[in-house]
């Protein structure tokens, strides 16, 4: 049954909850990009990569966005060049503004972010990696190295080259993982570099030693110097105490935690997860865990940049010799390919019905209509987890080459990046979503009535790091299981968003909670937690 350290309740399958409805009612999302304050800082813009967090410690969720600035905007008789990354503040009201910050605005090709507390002091720092080309010849932003910015009571600082986390050597930056591999309290980074330009990549595994300090300790992990990719999910999969890690990419490869604090390859597994049968451009970008059987172990999901994309579907089986079984169930939950690109993904509840949804970031659009490709819970039945698949037959491919909506037709684009987050504080998931060409970015929100009850829960770490990241939680009523999820920053492709264990409640006004922090056997019980809150729980 998977990761069940210090779980005594029982585990029951879960029913549908819709009472036979085979389809259930769209969720209404509305675009507030102009009402938010965003449409000037998005114009012309090309985000790769999308970090939410509170880097101005007023408890609401901030913005940075990451640009491809060697792109221009042509469709203009002047091509305007893409504006430079931008830290973005949130208001209260839900509109955003412009936070001046020169070093952090640069021109380069930035394809990961993440927003961290990386010196544990309770302020959130900021990584970005940037794409760069290492040719003498090449442009000023394909030569842009990535950074690492420390919050200084509000002012980001670059301290990159003093860190030891941005060689002069990386290039070709994609997707950045945080996560602490040695349990020290302090969060580690996985920069990853990907191989569309080269032969080999060399992503790289970086031991926080404290004090804006790093230390490469890929090779002292285990972990292979040529190692490739572009996105990447963190969980505890073999159930150890520590995080493992799936990196997407050509070669898309599980790496699961020893004893020493190494890392070693599932192999056996990489048949299972190698989708590449079609075009050598076919590969995973973006993936995320979580538990979409409700069995209180993390299952997988991914998602490709190619179209129409062969999106995956992997259901954790246990372990055998400590490692995690995957079987792929894409085919038999009835999930067909998807006609658009459909880089990132998700696992949460987006109708707060108890059910785990899952979300891959192509849209269905019609004219000004967007509608997410969202496969809606139904329960487990026949041992499996069903979904509600949104039908793709008929879609019309005009317009999908420069993703944009066919005219007077049915057509989808995709979005690069773009983890859900429930910005506004309503109990419901929202999307900043970072695109490139006629489609553009914008940000939705839900204003969907009559969704279920729900509860948000963060944990705040004393031995562990202060952000929480790591902790599992479990909710439970009635001594049984209605979700598990595991506090990560790294899920999808290209984006990060804050640590949170989000729960979709149904009619359920109260819940009882096991929090359980890395390093501890018992987990912490909390009971009769009411619902449609945001709790934060503080590790003993």
């Amino acid at each position: 049954m998977g990761c069940r350290a210090g779980f005594l309740a029982a585990v029951l399958p879960v029913l549908a909850a819709r009472g036979g409805a085979a389809e259930p009612p769209p969720l209404a999302y509305v675009d507030v990009t102009e009402s938010a304050g965003l449409a000037e800082h998005l114009a012309q813009a090309m985000n790769h990569a999308v970090a939410w967090g509170d880097f101005t410690g007023d408890g609401l969720p901030d913005l940075f966005l990451g640009n491809f600035c060697d792109k221009f905007a042509r469709d203009r008789a002047v091509p305007l060049p893409t504006p430079p990354n931008r830290l973005l503040a949130q208001a209260p009201g839900g509109r955003f503004a412009h936070v001046p910050q020169p070093a952090v605005e640069t021109r380069g090709r930035t394809s990961g972010a993440v927003l961290a507390d990386l010196d544990n002091d309770g302020d959130l720092d900021l990584y970005v990696n940037n794409n760069r080309h290492t040719r003498p010849s090449a442009a000023a932003a394909r030569s842009e190295p990535s950074a690492l910015y420390r919050n200084d009571g509000g002012r980001f600082v670059n301290v990159g080259k003093e860190s030891g986390a941005c060689p002069e050597d990386g290039a070709f930056g994609r997707d950045v993982g945080v996560f602490d591999f040695d349990g020290d309290g302090l969060l580690d980074l996985l920069v990853l570099e990907d191989t569309v330009f080269r032969a080999r990549g060399r992503s790289r595994l970086y031991r926080n030693l404290g004090g804006m300090r790093f230390q490469d300790a890929t090779a002292r992990c285990g972990l292979p110097e040529d190692l490739d990719g572009f996105g990447l999910a963190v969980a505890d999969v073999n159930c150890d105490g520590r995080p493992d890690f799936f990196i997407c990419g050509k070669a898309a490869r599980l790496f699961v935690s020893e004893a020493g604090g190494k890392y070693k390859e599932a192999g056996a597994l990489a048949p299972i997860f190698d989708i590449r049968s079609r075009s050598a451009e076919e590969y995973t970008c973006g993936a995320a865990f979580g538990d979409i059987d409700n069995d209180g172990d993390p299952d997988l999901i991914v998602g490709t940049h190619f179209a129409p994309s062969r999106v995956r579907v992997y259901l954790n089986e246990g372990l055998r010799d400590g490692v995690p079984q995957f079987r792929d169930v894409t085919a038999a939950l009835g999930i067909p390919p998807v006609p658009q690109k459909a880089p990132s993904c998700a696992i949460e509840d987006f109708d707060n019905d108890g059910l785990p949804d899952l979300y891959w970031s192509a849209w269905l659009a019609e004219g000004a209509k967007r509608e997410p490709f969202l496969c809606r819970g139904l329960g487990v039945r026949g041992g499996l987890p069903r979904f509600a698949v949104p039908g793709v037959d008929g879609i019309d491919p005009r317009g999908a080459r420069g993703n944009a909506a066919p005219d007077g037709a049915r057509g989808m684009v995709y979005y690069v990046d773009g983890p859900p987050v429930d910005y506004d504080g309503d109990g419901d998931l929202d999307f900043f979503l970072g695109a490139w060409g006629a489609e553009g970015s914008r940000l939705v929100r839900c204003d969907s009535a009559g969704l279920g009850n729900w509860l948000q829960v963060r944990a705040a770490g004393t031995r562990m790091n202060r952000m929480g990241v790591g902790a599992k939680v479990r909710a439970l009523a009635g001594g049984t299981l209605i979700g598990y999820r595991e506090l990560s920053m790294n899920a999808g492709y290209s984006g990060s968003a804050p640590p949170a264990a989000r729960f979709g409640l149904g009619r359920r006004e109260t819940v009882d909670l096991e929090v359980v922090f890395p390093g501890r056997a018992e987990p912490l019980r909390l009971g009769g937690v009411r619902a449609n809150q945001q709790i934060t729980v503080k590790e003993p």
